[in-house]
């Protein structure tokens, strides 16, 4: 834990230069919060509060006019639910220096990121029932641009078993097996996907000019784990939105930085203001068992081991059904449960309890014995 330099300067003056720093990480740690303070509530009730001046269908464009991002209440929404496919999944890609400084090399670099596929290539195509074929026609313009030529297209294509042959600007694919129209739409379909060249799922890449007068790349789509490998990337600069990519690239301590980053960009995208230990909180919560977890019902909330807690969060009904039928208990440690049940919730003077001794003695049970002896 890294103390603040003022607090650092205040413990050496007052204790001296030689003190005991393991001494001050202590104090600094005890005074950064009360004991028995509600620090999920209020973690849960200052994001929930700041959420409300969200807009729920909004853009930004994250200084792009070009690209645009999820924000406001969605982006929220996909943080918290840890959810598998988001909507604008997007990387910002940082160059070595030697790329960096050269717009000609960031601008090549950029453009073979680009996943190129067949029907990014194709001017038209057919299918014929009587040959047992789909015939792709090329633009030779188009293939010219993107640096690739048939032959490329069709070792791709032999790369996935399948019988073609080229005439001139036309590739024909034979599927023998084919004896129906629709098996030959869906082998059409099947070929347009075939990624040809990039990297797969990265659909569009622009170039951006950082303060320093070097170049960076933003994404449209991710591939982080595909990005990284390339030689030209600056490895500890570059990063993905998505927070579920990041923790299977980079491990769960990144993703957990990355759901701290994301709420607070989220949040002061539209000039709210939320103390970063209630952020940190919720993005320890998520990550505490090595995973990444939503809050939701298949998260967090819906596993906790108190019935009362998970019926106040979502379909109450079912919870209290199940918990009847496997005969659940629920032992009363959470503030939900205790709420709901009318009694004292276990924080603050809730969560002490003390065993007072008046006037030097003990309780009457224990004064009788002895008077008794």
């Amino acid at each position: 834990m890294e103390i603040p330099k003022k607090h650092l300067e205040a413990f050496k003056e007052r204790y001296g230069e030689k003190a005991d720093l393991k001494k001050l990480e202590t104090i600094y740690k005890n005074s950064m919060i009360t004991p028995g303070e509600a620090v999920g509530v209020i973690a849960a009730q200052s994001i929930g509060e700041a959420s409300t001046q969200l807009t729920l269908r909004t853009k930004h464009s994250a200084g792009l006019s070009l690209i645009n991002t999820t924000a406001g209440l969605p982006r929220l929404v996909e943080i918290f639910d840890a959810k598998k496919e988001i909507l604008t999944p997007v990387m910002d890609v940082y160059l070595k220096e030697e790329y960096a400084k050269s717009k000609q090399k960031a601008s090549d670099f950029a453009s073979r990121l680009i996943e190129i596929k067949i029907k990014d290539l194709v001017s038209s195509y057919n299918v014929s029932i009587r040959k047992k074929s789909v015939n792709l026609v090329f633009d030779r313009e188009t293939l010219k641009s993107y640096g690739l030529t048939l032959r490329d297209i069709t070792q791709k294509i032999s790369a996935a078993k399948m019988e073609s042959h080229i005439e001139e600007d036309t590739l024909t694919v034979i599927d023998k097996t084919a004896d129906s129209v629709k098996k030959l739409i869906r082998l059409r379909n099947k070929l347009v996907e075939i990624s040809v060249s990039g990297i797969p799922n990265i659909s569009r890449a622009i170039l951006n000019t950082a303060q320093d007068g070097t170049f960076w790349i933003k994404t449209v789509g991710t591939n982080l784990e595909e990005v990284l490998k390339l030689d030209e990337v600056d490895q500890k600069m570059t990063f993905s939105n998505d927070i579920i990519e990041v923790s299977k690239v980079l491990g769960v301590e990144a993703a957990r930085n990355l759901i701290v980053e994301e709420i607070n960009n989220t949040l002061s995208n539209v000039g709210l203001k939320v103390d970063l230990r209630h952020m940190l909180l919720i993005a320890d919560a998520m990550c505490m068992d090595g995973t990444v977890r939503g809050i939701g019902r298949y998260g967090l909330s819906g596993e906790t081991e108190s019935v009362l807690a998970r019926a106040s969060f979502e379909v109450p009904l079912k919870h209290l059904f199940e918990a009847g039928m496997y005969h659940e208990t629920d032992q009363f440690k959470y503030t939900a449960n205790n709420i709901m049940s009318n009694q004292v919730i276990p924080v603050g003077t809730g969560g002490v309890k003390l065993v007072v001794k008046e006037h030097g003695k003990g309780n009457r049970t224990e004064d009788e014995k002895k008077d008794s002896e």
